[in-house]
């Protein structure tokens, strides 16, 4: 809200100020108030920064608006609150602003009124709207560089929509990107599952088969997952969640610990990727507004560390075993 003695003063010869952009040279004001406002002053004011030929048009009543405004656009709508007290309301000055940001029209709107009111500057922000409070009205010599702030809020809130959609298009692209790589990611362990039974036909070849495939991939994964504990799940899923906040860098120790732990329960690399697979689609399903190119930049990230560590585990358990079968043998020769 705008009150007319925070406006700086103009110079008081119009025709010596230099001209300002934001404001074509055939500016189109729409004016609704119960009077014909005086148009030299405000002609006068809008030639002041550079809008030579202005096009106005006044309406004096809510249903002449609305028919106007649904054949013509303007750069600007300003609208004389009608006093709520008086026996002779034409119209109520919030609904007229919601039936025309209803309606569709986003042209820039200023609210003119000679006392502040709390229900109209709440009206206003929710509407992307000014308010001028000045007793002066459509003579006030703050009305032009309110019109200007008008005009330069809905190009903002354009712009923030513009840019709100290209971030979900964004977003909406990264997710199927994401959903692309975590199906590769599960025909790269079905094909180890299908080279372990001793198919050698990979899964990607079995294009009119694929139906069969997954639904039985997800059965032997049901059968699989069952056998891992809900802790060691939960316990995973919220070391996955900190690792794509934090990195690698303070949870190399944890990332060890769980390595023994799922090497102890006898998960092999491929269980652990599945294991893995299944705690990323979680939790990219929950991401919402946030990117999942970083999750899965982190996430693979922390499937190869551990697979690394379930692998040196397995090789120390072979290299222990080895040892115990094959004990070396110490003859008289060795003994110096």
């Amino acid at each position: 809200m705008v009150t007319e003695d925070q406006i700086p003063a103009q110079k008081t010869d119009w025709l010596d100020a230099p001209p300002s952009s934001g404001l074509p040279p055939e500016f189109r004001l729409l004016c609704v108030g119960p009077t014909e406002p005086d148009w030299i002053g405000l002609t006068l004011q809008l030639d002041a920064v550079g809008c030579n030929d202005p096009k106005f048009k006044w309406v004096s009543s809510a249903s002449d608006a609305m028919k106007l405004l649904r054949n013509e656009n303007f750069d600007c709508i300003v609208i004389e609150c009608w006093p709520t007290n008086l026996d002779d309301v034409r119209w109520d000055a919030t609904d007229l602003v919601h039936a025309i940001r209803s309606s569709g029209c986003s042209d820039p709107i200023v609210l003119l009124t000679r006392q502040p009111d709390d229900g109209l500057t709440v009206e206003a922000c929710s509407s992307h709207c000014e308010i001028l409070v000045s007793s002066a009205l459509w003579s006030s010599r703050a009305l032009v560089n309110v019109i200007q702030q008008s005009i330069r809020l809905v190009e903002t809130a354009q712009q923030n929509h513009h840019h709100a959609v290209a971030n979900h298009r964004r977003l909406v692209r990264e997710r199927d990107e994401a959903d692309h790589l975590l199906r590769q990611q599960r025909d790269i362990i079905s094909e180890l599952e299908a080279i372990t039974q001793g198919s050698t036909k990979p899964v990607s070849d079995q294009a009119d088969n694929r139906s069969v495939n997954t639904a039985d991939h997800s059965a032997a994964r049901k059968t699989r997952t069952l056998q891992i504990p809900e802790k060691i799940k939960t316990y995973y899923h919220e070391l996955l969640r900190t690792y794509v906040i934090m990195g690698s860098g303070s949870l190399g120790e944890e990332i060890a610990q769980l390595a023994n732990v799922l090497a102890e329960v006898g998960l092999s690399p491929r269980d652990t990727l599945s294991l893995h697979l299944e705690q990323v689609e979680h939790l990219v399903s929950g991401l919402g507004n946030r990117s999942s190119r970083h999750v899965m930049s982190r996430a693979d990230l922390l499937a190869l560390e551990l697979v690394i560590h379930i692998g040196e585990c397995y090789q120390q358990a072979a290299d222990r075993n080895d040892a115990s079968t094959n004990p070396t043998v110490v003859s008289d020769d060795n003994v110096a």
